[in-house]
């Protein structure tokens, strides 16, 4: 006999069994990889917003003030209602879990000191979505106290991630569009340098007790806006005059609305 043909047939037998084997698992729920679903908000919640309130701003401005970024569970991300890109699954997945370490860290219970209040200073307010329920905090005068480190380094933590993708977001000058709108209009005392005239086809809100005048529109209601009133993208309060049917002179601007207003 000879051995070195056996060896020969007991190898490619062996091989082939081997690749039978293999071939039998094939499709089998043994051999097929498994992953844990991926948990995002329901459609429309937030993922993550970062918001700025009060500080010395008028009435007006803040009635027309968006949040600074809102970032949504499909990795929609819009800045200041204006500009808008997209998160791939790792930024998002990065981003969310930071966050959330940010905000159930035990130092965020840990104020070291009390602040006396800072006149004009704004209120930082950042809100996570977590399958439990949203995580929020809210901190004021955060950057007025940084120096003296009243709040814990995760409240910047939390904030400088915020801060690096609405940084990003604005780079793309991706404009964020809608259907919907929120004009807002207040009176102005004396007669400015240019007054313009009230478009005809745009309805002027009623006013409320403090005179404010504010409305969120969609539709034909909302495209007369866009086409005939100028906005205030960069949102420093250069907000033009117009004369209205009535002769009283109202200062107007307008943005967009988001998804989730």
């Amino acid at each position: 006999m000879d051995h070195r043909l056996s060896r020969r047939g007991l190898f490619v037998g062996s091989a082939a069994l081997l690749a039978s084997a293999l071939g039998g698992c094939e499709g089998t729920p043994l051999a097929a990889p498994t992953s844990a679903p991926t948990l995002r908000p329901p459609d429309g919640t937030p993922l993550a917003v970062w918001e700025l309130t009060g500080g010395l701003v008028g009435t007006a401005m803040l009635a027309l003030r968006p949040p600074r970024l809102v970032v949504f569970g499909d990795g929609d991300a819009i800045a200041d209602a204006a500009y808008r890109s997209r998160l791939d699954a790792d930024e998002l997945r990065s981003l969310t879990d930071g966050l959330l370490d940010d905000l159930r860290s035990s130092d965020v219970q840990k104020q070291r000191t009390v602040p006396s209040p800072v006149a004009g200073a704004p209120v930082t307010k950042i809100s996570v979505w977590s399958p439990a329920g949203m995580l929020t905090f809210t901190a004021e005068g955060l950057d007025e106290f940084k120096a003296e480190h009243v709040y814990a380094d995760v409240f910047y933590d939390a904030r400088d991630r915020l801060a690096a993708v609405h940084k990003t977001v604005s780079a793309t000058a991706q404009p964020y569009l809608a259907d919907r709108v929120r004009l807002v209009a207040m009176p102005v005392d004396g007669e400015p340098a240019t007054v313009g005239t009230w478009p005809v086809d745009v309805a002027l809100p009623e006013p409320d007790r403090g005179a404010l005048r504010r409305a969120d529109l969609s539709g034909d209601a909302a495209r007369a806006v866009v086409r005939t009133l100028t906005r205030d993208l960069d949102q420093r309060g250069a907000w033009p005059a117009y004369r209205t049917a009535a002769g009283d002179i109202v200062r107007a601007s307008w943005r967009y609305l988001l998804p989730n207003e």
